[in-house]
């Protein structure tokens, strides 16, 4: 597939330049060259700098917000009086300002913004270790999601200036895979700092909290150092590697357009269909993927098992999930295909939902098995619906107004989760899993929806005559709206 098929302009074949900014919105690319071997290796030291420190990031934040799981596995609803409508409502209190702030943080300096949230959020998550009551957990619920809010899209848009559109997904399976570790390194700490119960007088899921906290301020000052604002201020880049990237930014410039805020950018990502569609798709995956961060170790104590053994056997289950996903994303990006693998994701998380449903609680190994079929399809629908977005909306702030929407309508969907899991009698979730279960069938047919929508116009730009595409160029159709540009499928 050449690049012209993905989307990019035609890499020439010879030698060249750097060409100036008319060079580049001209309708030739013949003066840019980039060599190869050269971008290969410029890729590697991206990935080998940048991903440990995006993972690094969003594994706090996720360790932080889903860690009340294994709390209230461990004690917390009996130590603070919690009745099972309270503690839904405190899941649910996370995603009310989270969802409400989350478009308001796409930053232009996240190596002083992100720093600073997380070292807030830190803070709020060693005073949920000394709290005594419901009013107390609900206010450090609201102010965490307060803190953590805009956190994805913010890093899911900076990975955008680093990569181009067909490296994407891959690096935004940095970002989603450590929300499935957060889960395996939860339900290890969670087994490790339960142990500390009754040091200094604290019971166990309190030294989960507190050490935790600490944990995520140490992180957030290395951040603080560690984090680029973008690729001419990268360290780690020497100027060979730069000037590569200038290269690279001037070709995605053909369709990103001027950096310069300008509203009628945003009026275009609102008016477009396949944003709404994705962020449908969105909604209906995060309340399978919160659902399952948030309430996977009380579903599995359901089962029957002990309390330190419900936290090591969460662990397998996300392992497993960031295996899985890595591996789809890196195929996802390899063969430039989105929906041929979300599609079998969604099949077989179905799957695993209905043996949830379907299977009795006497069952518990048929029913922990089935855990092992709904988590990684979770995080490879979500995953690669954000690099299907990315990839599908150009220039620059109609792409950051995509991200932010799509988060914030998908993070409302926490709003939903908190009430549906509910326990019912066989100790079973059963609102909750018929719940995602519907869900993750909507899904799979936004998916379809938005399949159909892109390669209809795909088919229509390459039966466009030169005269047409000639009158759209000069109608001043930019962006994804180019005729040159190809969505991604």
């Amino acid at each position: 597939m050449d690049n012209n098929e993905k989307g990019l302009p035609i890499e020439p074949k010879g030698e060249g330049h750097l060409a100036s900014a008319d060079d580049v919105y001209s309708e030739t690319t013949a003066d840019l060259y980039i060599d190869p071997v050269a971008e290969k290796k410029l890729l590697v030291k991206l990935d080998l700098y940048l991903a440990p420190v995006m993972t690094l990031i969003f594994l706090a934040a996720y360790l932080d917000r889903a860690n009340i799981g294994n709390a209230a596995s461990a004690g917390m609803e009996v130590d603070l009086h919690l009745t099972t409508g309270q503690y839904g409502n405190a899941v649910t209190l996370f995603y009310v300002l989270y969802v409400a702030f989350e478009n308001s943080n796409a930053d232009h300096r996240p190596e002083r913004m992100i720093p600073a949230l997380m070292f807030c959020w830190s803070v709020v998550i060693i005073g949920t270790g000394f709290m005594k009551n419901a009013s107390q957990l609900y206010a450090s619920r609201l102010l965490l999601g307060l803190f953590e809010s805009g956190m994805f899209p913010c890093l899911a848009l900076y990975l955008s200036m680093f990569y181009k559109r067909d490296e994407q997904g891959l690096r935004i399976a940095y970002l989603l895979v450590s929300a499935a570790l957060s889960g395996a390194f939860g339900g290890l700490f969670a087994f490790a700092l339960l142990k500390m119960d009754g040091i200094a007088g604290l019971e166990g899921w309190r030294w989960l909290f507190i050490i935790e906290g600490c944990a995520t301020v140490v992180v957030s000052i290395a951040i603080f150092f560690l984090l680029p604002d973008n690729f001419e201020s990268a360290r780690f880049l020497n100027e060979d590697d730069k000037k590569i990237m200038r290269i690279r930014a001037e070709l995605a410039a053909r369709y990103n357009g001027s950096e310069v805020f300008e509203w009628k950018e945003v009026r275009k990502a609102f008016a477009d269909p396949k944003l709404w569609i994705s962020c449908f798709n969105q909604f209906m995956g995060d309340i399978c993927s919160f659902g399952l961060s948030t309430f996977l170790p009380l579903i599995i104590k359901g089962f029957g098992y002990s309390t330190v053994r419900t936290q090591l056997l969460t662990i397998p289950v996300f392992l497993v999930a960031a295996i899985f996903f890595v591996l789809v994303s890196w195929c996802s990006d390899h063969f430039n295909r989105r929906v041929a693998f979300m599609l079998p994701a969604v099949l077989v998380t179905m799957i695993g939902y209905a043996i949830q449903l379907g299977v009795p609680i006497s069952n518990r190994a048929v029913l922990y098995f089935g855990t092992f079929l709904i988590a990684p399809g979770i995080y490879i629908i979500l995953g690669l619906n954000c690099t299907w977005l990315l990839n599908c909306h150009a220039g620059y702030y109609k792409r950051a107004t995509a991200v932010g929407m799509n988060q914030t309508i998908g993070n409302a969907a926490g709003v939903v989760v908190g009430q549906i899991f509910k326990k019912s009698v066989d100790g079973k979730y059963l609102t909750g899993l018929r719940v995602s279960l519907g869900a993750i069938l909507l899904a799979g047919c936004g998916h379809i929806a938005l399949f159909a929508l892109l390669r209809w116009h795909n088919k229509k730009r390459d039966n466009m005559t030169p005269e047409e595409r000639m009158e759209e160029i000069k109608n001043g159709k930019g962006g994804d709206f180019h005729p040159d540009f190809r969505y991604a499928l």
